[in-house]
């Protein structure tokens, strides 16, 4: 079985079946059937979420992206697929966990969530399903793109999320308030969410 990275391709396989027997003659004429070649169809393996928020997205490429270094440390939670929606997986990362003064961890400044679809209208309806309930609750709703692919920003009270699929992967990035600026919020995000993309295409499968 070959697998290669995601998002840039999946090699194909072949495997070829081993001659059923070797002729052989007796004082009886016989007959043996020539050896045959089978060849596989190519398949194509699903790649996995990264196994840990280093994978997901590393600090050295966080910081520059927010353009501020987040406090703290740093959570990784994996999710169970859910049938009903069509989710085969998913992954959230937290950054920048601090303990609070009642000794409870904080929510983080920025998660970031990956989770994976078994195919691309799967995907799509759960940006739209997030989009709807998000503003139903009063979040500002604004269409913008994170390299080149439609993208929804929900700006709430608390804080930011920016939301987008991909082929049949789904990403969410939620920005808390006071990390930076207003009116940096869009760009900061966007930003976060194409090193998270970037990453995505030079990590290795897992």
């Amino acid at each position: 079985m070959c697998a290669a990275l995601l998002a840039t391709g999946l090699a194909a396989c072949t495997a070829s079946s081993d001659p059923s027997g070797v002729p052989t003659t007796s004082r009886v004429p016989t007959t043996s059937a020539a050896p045959t070649t089978t060849s596989a169809e190519p398949t194509a393996e699903p790649v996995g979420l990264p196994a840990n928020c280093g994978a997901l997205l590393p600090v050295t490429d966080l910081d520059p992206a927010l353009g501020v270094g987040l406090p703290g440390s740093v959570s990784y939670i994996r999710g169970e697929p859910l049938p009903g929606i069509g989710r085969t997986d998913r992954i959230t990362c937290g950054y920048g966990i601090v303990i609070g003064p009642d000794g409870n961890a904080q929510p983080p400044l920025l998660e970031v969530s990956i989770a994976s679809y078994t195919d691309e209208a799967a995907a799509a309806d759960r940006i739209d399903v997030t989009t709807v309930d998000r503003q139903t609750a009063g979040d500002r709703v604004e269409s913008t793109e994170v390299q080149g692919l439609p993208a929804v920003m929900l700006t709430g009270v608390a804080g930011t999320t920016l939301v987008f699929a991909d082929g049949t992967w789904t990403y969410s990035l939620t920005l808390l308030a006071a990390v930076v600026p207003p009116e940096q919020m869009p760009t900061r995000l966007t930003a976060v969410a194409e090193a998270v993309l970037a990453q995505a295409t030079e990590a290795p499968p897992t």
